[in-house]
């Protein structure tokens, strides 16, 4: 679906509330421009049979009240340095928006028919067109839900300024006055339930591969409903990488290769990034059943090694950028763009990094093959997870479980990840995101069957154990500074001040 197929019937309104110096988004507001410049403003659309009275919220303060008339639009925009929170809706409060002037749009779509709201908080970190966004896709899932629940009003938010990989913020972010529910890295399914933020959830849509179902258990009750999950995988543009099956076997391949094409692009510094690749290492050296000793301070050296043979190759005289920071900071896509104008022989990166790969180098989409990295040398892989919790003060009555239950139930179907993985919220044309689906019936499908991509990582995903998720903050500080200062002995220009980043 054309990503500008849901904006062309958002009308403008008869009175619209802007913002200083919003006349450029305004004008291409009017044009309908799909993945135009953020301009931040509060959409409300009434599509119900009479007028619909409105105040935008700040602290509990009216900044604006207004009028959406039956069957058409009202866009409010966000004063200059300011941001929209909430807004009511003829008794109906959201909560949580984040609308900024330089972020994306929020939406409301009033039926006259909702008796309640329902906010969620979905993951951000997924890819989308350079100076693209995600409105198109949080205009579907509204759609969808409200089609399917019609008494519900669904304040739906996709951004990374909410800030879920923040373990106070979280806190904040699932209390009374927070989110209903969250799509979040299941790193902090243990933190939030030992705080008490988290409700048990009941798995009631599409079954779960049981590396994502046993990633959301605690003390054996299930607290998330699976989502995403994501691996590193190794790419390249020979087929000749399908062969290797541990370290050794690709330094080896790697040392045969011409100069130019011995380079890997990679992000291999960052707080959340080395523990990872550390505890990845860790596993494909001593075995999973061995994996709380990654625990363990110090580091293990041989471990380390193995990780610093891999970070190495991507030297360039006296620069590393893959342990410098610079990776770490670069936009979306940078790393990636590196190995797909054949800068580099291979790139390492999640599934989804092959939307990237595939957008610099569309020609050769065919050719592209990839493997779980080879951290050490026995070859088990860890999934990392995404995954919905529901908060358990906010969403604590039998009506919010109920609709809790919906909404999960509703995005994690393959009907939903298809759209999304599909990339069916951008243009014509666009790869695919490929992301990870958690879910069993989405791989049953003959279209992901045939999918170059998910053809290749079907038998990991099968096979693949669950990352741990009690890392807690201070440990994973620690593991990061400890590693990192072993691999500078090797390759100084390592960056330990510590890129915070997602895992």
């Amino acid at each position: 679906m054309s990503s500008t197929s849901n904006r062309q019937h958002v009308m403008r309104p008869h009175g619209t509330l802007a913002r200083k110096g919003a006349g450029l988004c305004a004008v291409m507001g009017m044009l309908a421009l799909p993945h135009a410049a953020l301009c931040g403003d509060l959409v409300v659309r009434n599509t119900g049979a009479a007028d619909a009275q409105c105040h935008v919220v700040d602290s509990g303060r009216a900044d604006a009240v207004f009028t959406v008339k039956a069957q058409d639009t009202a866009h409010v925009g966000v004063p200059t340095g300011g941001m929209i929170n909430s807004v009511e809706c003829n008794g109906l409060k959201t909560r949580e928006m984040h609308i900024t002037p330089k972020g994306m749009d929020g939406y409301v779509v009033l039926n006259g028919r909702q008796k309640r709201v329902l906010n969620v908080s979905l993951y951000p970190f997924i890819p989308s067109l350079p100076n693209g966004n995600f409105q198109t896709l949080v205009q579907h899932v509204i759609a969808t839900y409200q089609d399917r629940n019609p008494d519900v009003l669904l304040n739906a938010v996709m951004s990374e300024d909410v800030d879920i990989y923040n373990p106070a913020r979280l806190l904040q972010l699932l209390s009374g006055r927070g989110y209903d529910v969250v799509e979040l890295d299941t790193l902090y399914i243990e933190f939030l339930a030992a705080h008490k933020r988290i409700a048990p959830v009941r798995i009631s849509g599409d079954a779960p591969w049981q590396s994502g179902h046993d990633a959301v258990l605690y003390h054996g009750v299930t607290y998330a409903v699976p989502s995403w999950l994501c691996l590193d995988f190794l790419y390249s543009y020979s087929p000749d990488i399908k062969d290797i099956h541990g370290l050794d076997q690709f330094m080896s391949y790697l040392n045969r290769e011409p100069a130019e094409k011995r380079r890997i692009s990679a992000d291999f510094s960052g707080t959340t990034r080395l523990p990872s690749l550390y505890i990845d290492g860790y596993v494909q050296r001593y075995g999973h059943d061995h994996i709380r000793d990654a625990f363990r301070m110090p580091p293990d050296p041989q471990v380390v090694n193995s990780l610093m043979r891999l970070a190495i190759t991507c030297t360039d005289g006296k620069e590393n950028h893959c342990v410098d920071g610079t990776l770490s900071r670069a936009a979306d896509g940078d790393v990636d763009r590196i190995f797909a104008e054949g800068k580099s022989g291979f790139d390492i990166g999640f599934s989804e990094q092959s939307f990237y790969i595939n957008l610099f180098n569309p020609t050769h989409a065919a050719s592209l093959a990839m493997i779980p990295v080879p951290w050490g040398e026995n070859g088990q892989s860890m999934l990392y997870s995404d995954a919905f919790v529901t908060n358990r003060t906010s969403c604590s009555s039998t009506s919010c479980q109920t609709d809790s239950t919906a909404f999960t139930t509703m995005m994690t179907g393959k009907e939903m990840k298809t759209y999304i993985a599909f990339s069916q919220d951008l243009p014509q044309g666009t790869p695919a995101r490929h992301l990870l689906v958690g879910t069993r019936p989405f791989w049953d499908q003959q279209q992901v069957r045939d999918d170059p991509i998910y053809s290749q990582v079907r038998t990991v995903i099968e096979t693949g154990q669950a990352f741990p998720h009690d890392l807690n903050e201070s440990l994973r500080d620690r593991m990061a500074r400890d590693v990192c200062l072993m691999l500078r002995k090797d390759i100084p220009q390592y960056d330990c001040d510590m890129t915070k980043g997602p895992m």
